[in-house]
């Protein structure tokens, strides 16, 4: 199954695109968003295989995203679509190696061609994605294993990035600064004021076990600590400010701020605490209310969408059914109503 993210800062056409993708086998969008630095979070917790992007954005251009991309060369196919026929954009798409530069408005037809054309840059990124996200999948769970599955947990990530059969060594230095900097965050997410040994650049892989077993030290000494002391606090107020929220379109740096901690920490420590995503919480609250209001059959479904947050209906649907797997309307049949 290929992931995708779609980054779209217009709703309707995000919802169009992201309603095009799923009508292919094989292929399941698992991420949405409406500007480049919510999408370049997004891609460093969801590790897609593929990304479909506007070049317009509100923050910062489409290409910027894939220039980071590039830049820490990650195994991810990416797809521009554009409502500009601009032709220096389409020299810098193809210089970053972009698989397909489409105009808007686009087909159905058009854009499932053009991601089977890439399938043979999708599948030769099959092992490296993999392990991207078995990274994300132990750092996830880290509060879970204890000290001694930790290191041999840590240990296989590390001989799989050292012994990726690409050969790639720019990828493998990459793949290297993700794992590290990914643990830094655990630790001063629960202990700021905890400053990380510079890591020796072209580090082999015992120096840089050496290296990820301090970091992981440190995260075990910290958390003990960090269990039972007030941050608790801080994570339960940033849940009551969401649940008073829910009618708004929240981002993880506004309640980052609210919370008086940098977006890069509050996001670790959130899912550390609850053992979900900041989104997969938040939209977990909006679903909650959204049945309670479903179970009035005076309201309609769009009502108790912008009820709950959500301007896009489409979005909305996805999001419900990808919560509860059935629609607000099956939902509603279930009841009677």
């Amino acid at each position: 199954m290929y992931q995708v993210l779609v980054v779209e800062d217009e709703p309707l056409i995000r919802d169009a695109i992201v309603e095009m993708v799923q009508q292919m086998d094989g292929f399941k969008v698992t991420g949405e968003a409406a500007s480049c630095e919510e999408g370049w979070r997004l891609v460093q917790e969801l590790w897609p295989t593929l990304l479909i992007t506007d070049i317009q954005l509100p923050d910062a251009d489409g290409l910027e995203l894939i220039h980071r991309i590039r830049e820490q060369k990650l195994p991810i196919v990416s797809i521009i679509v554009s409502g500009h026929d601009n032709f220096p954009y389409a020299q810098h798409a193809i210089r970053l190696h972009v698989s397909e530069y489409l105009l808007k408005p686009i087909s159905e037809q058009e854009l499932h061609a053009s991601i089977k054309r890439s399938l043979s840059r999708l599948e030769s990124f099959a092992e490296p994605n993999q392990l991207l996200l078995d990274m994300q999948a132990f750092v996830d769970r880290m509060p879970e294993y204890h000290s001694v599955q930790l290191f041999e947990r840590v240990d296989r990530i590390i001989d799989a990035i050292f012994g990726s059969r690409s050969g790639d060594q720019g990828a493998m230095i990459s793949y290297c600064n993700i794992l590290a900097g990914k643990l830094a965050d655990c630790v001063k997410a629960i202990y700021p004021a905890f400053r990380e040994a510079e890591m020796q650049p072209g580090a082999g892989r015992q120096q840089f076990r050496m290296y990820v077993h301090g970091l992981l030290h440190e995260w075990i000494k910290q958390y003990s600590l960090f269990a039972g002391n007030n941050m608790k606090l801080v994570i339960a107020r940033a849940c009551d400010y969401m649940e008073r929220h829910l009618h708004e379109e929240i981002a993880l740096s506004q309640i980052a701020e609210y919370s008086n901690l940098s977006a890069s920490y509050f996001g670790v420590l959130f899912k550390q605490h609850t053992g979900r995503s900041f989104v997969n919480y938040f939209n977990q609250l909006r679903m909650d209310k959204a049945m309670e209001l479903l179970r009035n059959p005076d309201l309609k479904i769009y009502e108790v969408a912008e009820s709950v947050g959500f301007v896009s209906l489409p979005y909305f649907n996805r999001v419900f059914k990808q919560q509860l797997s059935m629609t607000p309307n099956e939902y509603r049949k279930s009841l009677g109503l």
